[in-house]
């Protein structure tokens, strides 16, 4: 992470951990926000005063009032997504992958100690693994973040884990990038398995990974090899090199 050498504004922070804590939790209501955020109350309905005037959330029930986000986070949200230009060329590579294998694939990006799905295609069976845009996924356990781990130098695996008791071993880690994809079982969804390819650029650092999901039933493991090769072709037509 860049380190910006001015003061901060806390209250902006305050109010960004806000909107982040009603979009776990919401409906959420004062006293329960500022027992999960450790603020006073007062300092808690100043901030959630300024947010619900700014449009950023609104009151359900009646008073005391519970607090969800509105759709102006839906419209950011949809602007973040539509400014990706890695976003916008995997869409129709998922679209093609997705027609191909008939299950779920999804982009994945690191964001902190989580791995975030940027953008999805979703699986043409009726059983399928369902997943939204902005879902979250801990990347030590999931294909997308196993993949990513498998190209970053052990200590900037180890220092960006937010989990490292769930870090592969090094070997495992060679033998992802290896073949060029990682596998993971019911990370992403119970019952469901995940395979995953990572998107590099050129100087071959980790910018995000392609993944394919589906029920575990379905998905086996007679499917990896296939299934992997396919994402390292898609993982390659997104990387840096094109």
């Amino acid at each position: 992470m860049i380190q910006i050498a001015v003061k901060t504004i806390s209250g902006l922070t305050r109010g960004l951990r806000v909107i982040e804590a009603v979009a776990a939790h919401q409906p959420i209501g004062l006293t329960a926000l500022s027992r999960l955020l450790d603020v006073d109350k007062s300092a808690m309905q100043r901030t959630l005063a300024t947010l619900h005037e700014a449009q950023w959330i609104h009151p359900v029930g009646e008073a005391p009032p519970r607090w969800e986000l509105s759709t102006r986070c839906v419209v950011v949200a949809g602007q973040v997504y539509n400014g990706s230009s890695l976003a916008a060329r995997a869409q129709p590579v998922m679209t093609r992958l997705r027609d191909t294998t008939g299950e779920t694939v999804h982009l994945a990006v690191t964001e902190d100690e989580h791995m975030i799905v940027l953008g999805v295609a979703e699986g043409t069976h009726m059983v399928r693994t369902g997943l939204k845009i902005g879902q979250v996924h801990v990347p030590e356990a999931s294909a997308a973040g196993r993949v990513i781990h498998a190209y970053l130098p052990q200590e900037e695996r180890v220092n960006s884990s937010g989990q490292p008791d769930l870090l592969l071993g090094e070997q495992e880690y060679q033998e992802i990038r290896s073949r060029g994809w990682a596998a993971s079982a019911e990370a992403v969804q119970q019952g469901s398995t995940s395979l995953a390819a990572a998107i590099l650029d050129a100087s071959g650092s980790p910018l995000a990974a392609i993944v394919i999901s589906g029920p575990a039933t379905r998905l086996t493991e007679d499917h990896f090899t296939q299934y992997g090769e396919l994402l390292r072709e898609a993982a390659d037509q997104l990387g840096g090199s094109h």
